[in-house]
């Protein structure tokens, strides 16, 4: 589960800013919205709310760039793009921080690292503490680049020993011992991978996401009972191979193709998804099942559908799930509907998190979130993000206080300062 995380000089994050899924201790706030893990409690959901441009979806493509570059930094053919804060001059060239906390069987990490523009690791470290009473912080290791790298060892981090100097500059130190199968190292590049983190969700990314879930049986079920259960009118998905033989591509198709997608074709054929709705006739009777092929969908159900696979997956596996404009094409009671399936504990045993942007402000509601998950970013005057938590607004600190209502008044900020379009109607 996501404690922290910590960006700075990133996008358009100049400063360094603090992001945390860890609940407060105000009286109060629904106590089912949270998971308590020995002496800290975590927040199941969290929501992000913003002005355009204001910086929600560049806090979580910095989630996304760090999960990147802890997955990919060993690999040779991946070439890091440096991303800073360019409405500074100093900043352009300065490095980009990363830092987050992350809870792995009952065992706190706390892993960062700084990297510059040309993709040389300055800093990294790793740390970790057991979650039990007087438990202290260990540390693993530390990392410091200056003429020379320097990678100091604790006693508790015995797997990276003599792979300091197997280390490129470039490199994670993290990612280089989970390559050797380092047990630590390995839990937490694991994590990453389930660190589920999808913006722009389109009908292509759902069967890249989900067609192989669809091959289960039993994983199927769940996504036709969630999708059935929206009410969007699909009574079952048909997942079918299709030979290149059935393919019937002309045979002038067939010499305009590259080679190694003609191969490619010849080998594998191709996997489509189509959707199936139930037909009537003239009597209102059932008549038969019509499948039709997924952009006959609308967007919204497109976008359900992308989202069922990893919505199930991330409950399944406890871990996190994050979605940039989570309200884009889908109904608000949809969205309220898919939050529920985090804040309960009946549809969430694991105790999985999830974080989304909005711009959809009927979720604004103390009866359904608690003030310590409504989080919003807002430019300052000089073109950087801001980004606080509503428990730090003194004017939301009430339990009984209509939050969309005074969100819409701005009395939160976040909210776009729109004088006029500047247009003139001849």
């Amino acid at each position: 589960m996501l404690l922290n995380f910590y960006i700075e000089n990133f996008k358009s994050f100049k400063n360094r800013v603090d992001f945390s899924m860890e609940a407060t201790g105000l009286a109060n706030l629904i106590e089912g919205n949270t998971h308590k893990i020995n002496n800290i409690s975590l927040l199941k959901s969290a929501v992000i709310y913003g002005a355009n441009a204001s910086g929600k979806s560049s806090l979580l493509d910095a989630m996304a760039e760090m999960k990147s570059i802890v997955l990919l930094s060993a690999n040779l053919n991946v070439k890091y793009v440096h991303r800073p804060f360019l409405l500074n001059t100093q900043n352009q060239n300065e490095p980009t921080s990363f830092e987050i906390e992350f809870i792995i069987d009952e065992i706190l990490y706390y892993y960062g690292f700084v990297i510059d523009k040309n993709g040389i690791i300055l800093k990294e470290y790793l740390e970790q503490k057991k979650l039990q009473s007087g438990a202290r912080k260990v540390f693993l290791f530390e990392r410091e680049t200056s003429d020379s790298t320097e990678i100091k060892l604790g006693t508790h981090f015995k797997e990276g020993k003599k792979l300091e100097l197997k280390t490129r500059d470039n490199s994670l130190f993290l990612s280089v011992v989970a390559q050797f199968n380092g047990e630590i190292s390995t839990k937490i590049i694991n994590w990453f991978k389930n660190f589920n983190i999808l913006s722009n969700l389109k009908s292509e990314e759902f069967q890249h996401l989900s067609f192989e879930r669809l091959k289960n049986e039993h994983f199927k079920e769940k996504i036709v009972n969630l999708v059935k259960s929206a009410d969007v009118g699909i009574y079952d998905i048909v997942n079918k191979h299709i030979s290149f033989e059935e393919l019937k591509i002309k045979e002038k198709e067939v010499e305009a193709l590259p080679s190694f997608i003609l191969e490619h074709l010849q080998k594998n054929g191709v996997n489509t998804i189509k959707t199936e709705h139930i037909v009537y006739n003239e009597e209102n009777s059932f008549h038969n099942y019509e499948t039709f092929e997924l952009n006959f969908e609308s967007d919204g159900t497109q976008k359900l559908l992308a989202l069922s696979a990893p919505i199930i997956d991330t409950l399944e596996k406890g871990s996190v799930l994050v979605v940039d404009e989570l309200d884009n094409s889908l109904h608000t009671d949809l969205v309220e509907a898919i939050v529920k399936l985090f804040n309960s504990k009946e549809t969430n045993p694991n105790n999985a998190q999830l974080i989304f942007t909005t711009h959809d402000t009927n979720l604004l509601n103390q009866e359904f979130f608690r003030r310590d998950q409504i989080w919003f970013t807002q430019k300052d005057i000089f073109g950087a993000s801001e980004l606080y938590s509503l428990i730090e607004y003194k004017s939301g600190s009430r339990n009984d206080l209509n939050l969309e209502k005074n969100y819409l008044e701005g009395k939160f900020g976040a909210k776009p300062n729109i004088s006029s379009f500047g247009l003139e109607v001849q």
